[in-house]
């Protein structure tokens, strides 16, 4: 007989309890695993079909009994037809039918294909999110496409909503993206402070730090779309932000320079009296000293640097240790007697805002800008990078130069690292690669030094 029970059918009270002690009970934990097995294919339709147990308990046998009666045969396996159990339920305690009762009582059955490729569809249209920006950039979409499946946006997702908690993570890597997208289609800046950029594009001032995954995520899509081909960790976050024209601030962009002259006291364009005032005291004191300077961003614009005329040469170097060597010989040279200082700026790695604008400023008359960096890969897209923004020629730096540095014994490391290419000569790169060496600046500071100071004793053009 099949067990009726009183009161209102299906999930209320007494159905439920009847449903409990029907299929609820351990003795019919097989029946509720074969069942689950067939929700998915069923679908809308009632579950039909036989299962069979081997070998069943005294105990299973008599739940089955409990559920559907007993058996008009009597076999060594237990058989039960769902459409009977179906129709016992449906006309008795669970009006909502077997795969309704079997996942009230075991939990709801997922499509674990159909939810993958769902979780998948969303991925892709999280990946494809950066469609916009690509074409803009050569290279971007093959980096975005390789950094993708490596697992950088999954990570980036993740970060994000481990810190928000909202949304499931591809719908956190779908706005993410998009807010990408929105500080890229802005860019290049024009010496924007990030802080001001993040606000203005992101609704937060904050929003595009390093230690928010959005800050890393739209910094790693700056360094591809405007330092290709560098690797993870060649630059900076600031040397990253500074290739797009943004700076993380007017306080952090920095110029280290020697010998750069103020303006005279009397020279008053440009700038606030009080800043260019100080700026240019404070260069004429250094030059006096014949000692190095670090110039912010502000003072660059304060209007208190002197622009060189036509016939002065500004030197340009990538790493601090030649202004030290430079300043140090020129600290014990002799008196100059009218002549010109030496006119060194160093660009610290990738040149910053700071240093760009400090080499607009020197060299706005005419003054020529000559350029050296290290025999790297890095150090010849730092070369491209500069001379997108300023105009300068190669000092020392050229594939003649690279070959006499490797040839005369200078210290030399093994080159790391992509190719990058080299417009101003593009024989370097090919020489650079055959070699496979790479001459850092240092190696050569004092054939550089000397240059610089052979300077210091020709008289200011008239």
């Amino acid at each position: 007989m099949t067990e009726m029970t009183s009161g209102t059918p299906g999930r209320a009270g007494g159905g439920q309890a009847a449903l409990d002690r029907l299929l609820g009970v351990p003795e019919m934990a097989w029946l509720v695993a074969r069942v689950r097995a067939r929700i998915l294919t069923a679908g809308d339709e009632p579950l039909r079909g036989v299962v069979q147990l081997n070998d069943p308990t005294d105990g299973q046998r008599a739940a089955v009994v409990r559920l559907v009666g007993r058996p008009k045969r009597a076999g060594s396996a237990l058989r039960l037809d769902l459409a009977v159990v179906e129709e016992v339920l449906r006309r008795g305690p669970w009006p909502a039918g077997l795969a309704d009762a079997v996942e009230t009582l075991s939990g709801p059955v997922v499509d674990r294909a159909a939810e993958r490729a769902r979780e998948a569809a969303a991925w892709d249209a999280a990946r494809d999110g950066l469609a916009p920006v690509l074409d803009r950039f050569p290279g971007l979409a093959e980096w975005w496409e390789s950094w993708c499946a490596t697992g950088g946006l999954k990570r980036a997702a993740g970060a994000e909503h481990a810190r928000s908690a909202a949304a499931s993570i591809p719908e956190v890597a779908a706005d993410l993206v998009r807010r990408v997208v929105a500080v890229v289609e802005v860019l290049p800046a024009t010496a924007q402070p990030l802080a001001i950029l993040a606000r203005k594009v992101v609704g937060d001032a904050h929003g595009l730090d390093a230690s928010r995954p959005l800050g890393r995520l739209a910094a790693a899509v700056v360094r591809a779309a405007f330092l290709p081909g560098a690797a993870d960790g060649e630059w900076s976050t600031r040397d990253v932000w500074a290739a797009a024209g943004v700076v993380m601030s007017n306080v952090a962009s920095t110029a280290l320079c020697l010998g750069v002259p103020g303006v005279d006291p009397v020279d008053t364009d440009g700038g606030d009296e009080k800043s260019r005032t100080a700026t240019a005291a404070a260069l004429e004191a250094m030059l006096a000293a014949r000692m190095p300077v670090v110039l912010t961003l502000d003072q660059v614009r304060s209007g208190g640097v002197r622009t060189l005329p036509r016939g002065i040469v500004i030197h340009v170097c990538e790493n601090p240790t030649v202004v030290e060597v430079v300043a140090e010989r020129w600290a014990r040279a002799a008196d100059l007697s009218g002549g010109v200082g030496p006119v060194l700026v160093c660009t610290s790695g990738q040149p910053s805002t700071a240093v760009i604008e400090l080499l607009r400023t020197l060299a706005a008359d005419g003054a020529e800008v000559r350029y050296h960096g290290d025999f790297d890969w890095a150090g010849l897209r730092i070369a491209w990078s500069l001379r997108t923004h300023v105009a300068w020629v190669p000092w020392r730096y050229t594939t003649a130069d690279y070959r006499e540095a490797v040839q005369n014994g200078r210290p030399a490391l093994r080159l790391k690292g992509s190719p990058a290419q080299c417009p101003w000569d593009p024989e370097l790169t090919a020489a650079m690669t055959e070699c496979g060496l790479a001459v850092e600046e240092e190696a050569v500071a004092n054939l550089l030094a000397a240059d610089v100071l052979a300077r210091s004793s020709a008289p200011w053009p008239s």
